[in-house]
């Protein structure tokens, strides 16, 4: 990938940078239940839910430098997995594929190479003062730990147990919108048993608000009032006629 210094290029790096010295002080990212995901699936008492960080405000809000996710090409995507059978079920993440509206197919990304994807180049830690010679272990160990510790992980999910965690993929800056995409994997069970669940995403990146969430407490935008009345025609000897409308 070639990188090229621009202004607003400087802007999201240093807020990268600035998350990465953050993040060891302690700080914590709650995660929702999954019943506020906006996309969900269930099959043979197995819930599923997804709630993708799509836009950059979004990532931004939700992982430490995530406004650089949209730039160098990176979706995450929050799976939240509840067991409601009485066995034992697991999901492993690198089974996960994201399915794009022309067929395509990508495999999820490990932490480790999704870091990749949004690392800024080696000389970009450096340039910086505030990091001095920390530089290259606040990239490879502080911000690194934040993928690795919200990915979803392959572990037994036991009879009413949950599991929560970060999937994470490749999507083009480019493409602005995530109708027609899918999520899709498989959960099996310790008898063999497995269910395939497929779950259709939304999103837009090109208009405002382009999130899929809602806060039921804004206001609801409403088109003005027209008052209906009769309609003034101006008669040709200088009178009005009044017509009523239709009934």
């Amino acid at each position: 990938m070639a990188w090229t210094l621009t202004r607003d290029g400087i802007g999201v790096w240093v807020a990268v940078l600035v998350a990465a010295v953050c993040s060891g002080c302690g700080a914590t990212t709650a995660t929702s239940p999954i019943d506020s995901y906006p996309f969900a699936q269930t099959l043979g008492q197995i819930k599923v839910a997804a709630d993708p960080f799509f836009t950059k405000e979004r990532a931004r809000a939700e992982f430490p430098g995530g406004e650089a996710f949209e730039e160098g090409g990176l979706l995450a995507i929050q799976v939240g997995i509840e067991n409601g059978t009485s066995q034992t079920v697991r999901a492993n993440p690198a089974d996960f594929r994201l399915v794009r509206g022309d067929g395509r197919s990508e495999a999820s990304l490990s932490p480790q190479d999704a870091f990749s994807t949004v690392k800024p180049p080696v000389g970009w830690w450096a340039v910086l003062p505030i990091l001095g010679p920390s530089a290259s272990a606040l990239r490879n160990v502080d911000w690194l730990k934040h993928f690795e510790s919200r990915a979803l992980k392959d572990i037994p999910i036991g009879p009413g147990g949950s599991a929560v965690g970060l999937v994470y993929f490749y999507f083009p800056e480019a493409d602005k919108d995530l109708a027609g995409t899918r999520v899709a994997f498989a959960v099996r069970a310790e008898s063999g048993e497995e269910r395939r669940f497929d779950i259709a995403l939304a999103g837009r990146r090109d208009i405002l608000g382009g999130g899929v969430r809602v806060d039921p407490a804004a206001p609801v935008s409403r088109p003005p009032q027209t008052q209906s009345g009769g309609t003034r025609i101006e008669g040709a000897g200088g009178g009005v006629i009044i017509r009523s409308p239709a009934p």
